[in-house]
């Protein structure tokens, strides 16, 4: 075998420590740090933390963040009730409220129909036309005809008053009964006051009872000073005073 010269061995271990491929391996300190993420891609040291972010953000979310999230899903759970709550409470205070308005208006009324009510009951009450008098003549046959009244013996100038409410339909003098007076009431009767001294009502003025309309005289066809009550039931003949009198709560 041929002699190689010196200049050919150096000059081809050269050659062949330059052209002498890389080993695929990692070094060793590399490779000890070497590690795959979950999907299988490479650890690089030094970048394994950005790695790491980096396939967090893509991956699933870690405890903490669902943690987070389940936090923020509970508050804004919390958030609803609470404005639910906010709601229902306006809603039972504006209840409440129209409840006293309804409660008020209809104590209103209630008081607006007792006072009606009182002014009607005192409207339509019945009283004795005079006071401190004496029953002279009572209802029947007098001579041949009928005394169709009573009659109430009390001093001239005594005070007459109106049976009850009603308007006066007559007032002026008339035959024997000599100054008269005639009121139509609420219900209809008409009461007639005879032999007045004196007057004090006209021709379709309202009185209520027991209201002033003239004073006892001995008026017309009269044996004494008294008044002569009559008693006509819707305005037409006339009844016995004293019954119809007891009926409607009074006494002579």
């Amino acid at each position: 075998m041929p002699k190689r010269s010196r200049y050919a061995g150096r000059h081809r271990g050269r050659h062949r420590a330059e052209v002498k491929p890389r080993s695929a391996a990692v070094p060793g300190a590399a490779a000890a740090a070497l590690t795959l993420t979950a999907t299988g891609a490479a650890v690089i040291p030094g970048l394994a933390g950005s790695a790491t972010a980096n396939a967090n953000d893509s991956g699933p979310l870690t405890h903490a963040q669902g943690s987070d999230s389940a936090t923020g899903s509970q508050q804004v759970v919390g958030l609803r009730e609470r404005e639910a709550q906010s709601v229902m409470l306006a809603q039972a205070r504006e209840a409440r409220t129209e409840a006293a308005a309804r409660t008020s208006r209809a104590e209103a009324r209630q008081a607006i129909e007792a006072k009606r009510r009182k002014a009607l009951a005192m409207a339509h009450r019945w009283v004795m036309p005079v006071q401190d008098f004496r029953f002279t003549s009572d209802f029947g046959a007098r001579w041949g005809k009928l005394h169709a009244g009573d009659d109430l013996a009390a001093p001239i100038g005594s005070r007459i008053g109106a049976l009850s409410s009603g308007t006066v339909v007559f007032a002026g003098q008339q035959s024997g009964y000599g100054n008269k007076v005639e009121i139509r009431h609420w219900d209809g009767t008409v009461s007639w006051y005879g032999h007045m001294f004196q007057i004090d009502v006209k021709v379709g003025q309202k009185v209520d009872p027991g209201e002033k309309i003239g004073e006892v005289g001995n008026t017309g066809h009269s044996t004494g000073p008294h008044l002569h009550l009559e008693i006509h039931p819707d305005g037409g003949g006339p009844v016995d005073p004293q019954p119809w009198l007891a009926k409607h709560g009074l006494k002579i």
